[in-house]
């Protein structure tokens, strides 16, 4: 569980339960039993399926109501609409890769520097694209029905919530740039990349991958590395 004390940086607000507080705007309830909660369960991962299979437009509520072999109206007692159920799936997929991120962190499996931390935290969720259903077509904010993501559910901001968290309790923070606002911008130039790097050809995947790497430990260094007055991020340098 993630700690929830205070940061020095005053720029930096993390709310408990980060992910639940989004979920409770997307649904209609909550499952309070393990019987709901097996329903709800079995929605997303029919919703996960389908979005392997299918394009976002060509899913219905029916059919995820028929994969899922739930009653229609057990679908809209927890879910409004599809849309819903894919914003849903979007903070499952997005919690599940975090708390992979937060157990590393945890049980000191982290690497000593922020750098390498990074590089660990991409390889998590490069991975993810492949081995969470569903995961590659939702993650973040994508645009699905020519509508982006109400702000209060936007798993960018979940995302950089979680992860300056747990850089800036385990590394510091250093210089004046704004902390929440710098890995937001983190987190979504890393996302713009690695969906680049899905569409290039195999041969420059490690190319778009590396240039992904060297832009985020630019922004990042801004705030977790000392900074000197006349050159910026002292370790700006390192390899």
């Amino acid at each position: 569980m993630l700690c929830t004390r205070p940061f020095m940086d005053k720029d930096v607000r993390v709310h408990e339960n980060p992910a639940t507080r989004r979920l409770a705007r997307v649904m209609r309830r909550q499952p309070v039993q393990q019987r709901g909660a097996a329903t709800v369960s079995a929605i997303l991962d029919a919703c996960a399926g389908l979005l392997n299979e299918y394009d976002y437009d060509d899913i219905t509520t029916a059919r995820i109501v028929e994969v899922a072999g739930v009653p229609i109206g057990s679908f809209y007692q927890y879910f409004p609409d599809k849309r819903s159920v894919v914003h849903a799936l979007a903070l499952r997929g997005m919690e599940t890769c975090l708390r992979e991120i937060e157990e590393m962190f945890a049980a000191d499996r982290i690497a000593g520097t922020w750098r390498e931390a990074m590089r660990q935290v991409i390889g998590v969720y490069l991975r993810m694209l492949t081995e969470i259903p569903g995961f590659g077509r939702v993650r973040f904010s994508d645009l699905l029905d020519s509508h982006r993501l109400d702000s209060s559910v936007d798993q960018y901001e979940l995302m950089a919530e979680r992860l300056a968290e747990l850089f800036v309790s385990r590394f510091g923070a250093h210089g004046d740039a704004p902390v929440m606002l710098t890995f937001r911008i983190a987190v979504q130039t890393a996302d713009a990349l690695f969906k680049l790097a899905e569409r290039v050809d195999e041969d420059d995947r490690a190319y778009v991958v590396g240039t992904a790497n060297e832009l985020l430990t630019g922004m990042l260094g801004t705030v977790l590395e000392p900074q000197d007055p006349v050159t910026g991020p002292v370790g700006s340098q390192s390899p």
